[in-house]
């Protein structure tokens, strides 16, 4: 799929909603390739559809020059903030503490892998106007054969520990910013996107799925598919039933 993106003086309008408060998320792992693009192209939206925004970038102990990229990235774009951990601290650390330290009234989520154009808010963000965490269900996932069963065992899961209905809670996520004063994150592994969207669900708010395209994968990126985070994933799922 073509990532290439434009953006007209019309997409504002187009967004639905007013966001005129947004911080947008990125986990970076090895993202080198794709980071510059992304950025680049998210602030090319976020100026268009906000007066009040912030890109808050966590490079998780990357082995490439994904970092040395970002820091150029902040000479050019002043709406966005990073933060650097020294070691990898895994995906699960990483997308809690970025939903926890954005500042304004909305959060979005991308990767930094650029397997989801920043352009999905838009579509997104139609579902503020009922709802209050949408997620970007990938209808047509750009995965290999084993991250999709992976995928559809660990849904499976959350059907039978929490009847859960989600189809997709590790995808991409926008919500209200007020939702994390009433819920409490406890997951440090990729279970927190569950636990998200369960706590949120069960705290009164209203959560929906919404059709989302999902890219192929250009570059190295994270490791949600080795064992042992799989293992620590699964496990969580187990431990949190007792606590959701």
């Amino acid at each position: 799929m073509n990532r290439t993106q434009t953006y007209t003086s019309s997409t504002r309008s187009r967004a639905g909603i007013p966001i005129s408060s947004i911080s947008v998320v990125i986990p970076a792992y090895n993202d080198e390739t794709t980071i510059s693009k992304l950025v680049q192209d998210t602030d090319c939206l976020l100026n268009e559809i906000s007066d009040d925004y912030e890109i808050v970038v966590i490079n998780d102990g990357s082995k490439d020059t994904t970092w040395s990229v970002l820091q150029e990235l902040t000479k050019k774009f002043k709406n966005l903030r990073l933060i650097n951990h020294e070691q990898n601290q895994g995906y699960g650390k990483t997308i809690k503490e970025l939903y926890t330290c954005g500042n304004k009234s909305l959060v979005f989520s991308l990767p930094g892998d650029y397997q989801f154009a920043p352009k999905e808010l838009l579509t997104m963000a139609q579902g503020l106007n009922s709802y209050d965490l949408v997620i970007g269900h990938r209808v047509k996932r750009n995965d290999p054969p084993r991250r999709k069963l992976q995928s559809n065992i660990y849904n499976l899961m959350l059907r039978i520990f929490y009847g859960c209905s989600y189809k997709d809670v590790n995808s991409i996520k926008l919500f209200r910013r007020e939702i994390l004063d009433q819920i409490n994150l406890e997951s440090d592994s990729p279970f927190v996107d569950a636990e998200l969207c369960i706590r949120t669900f069960r705290a009164g708010y209203k959560v929906v799925e919404i059709p989302i395209d999902h890219l192929p994968r250009l570059s190295q990126g994270a490791s949600g598919g080795k064992f042992s985070v799989i293992w620590d994933t699964f496990s969580d799922l187990v431990k949190m039933s007792s606590k959701i």
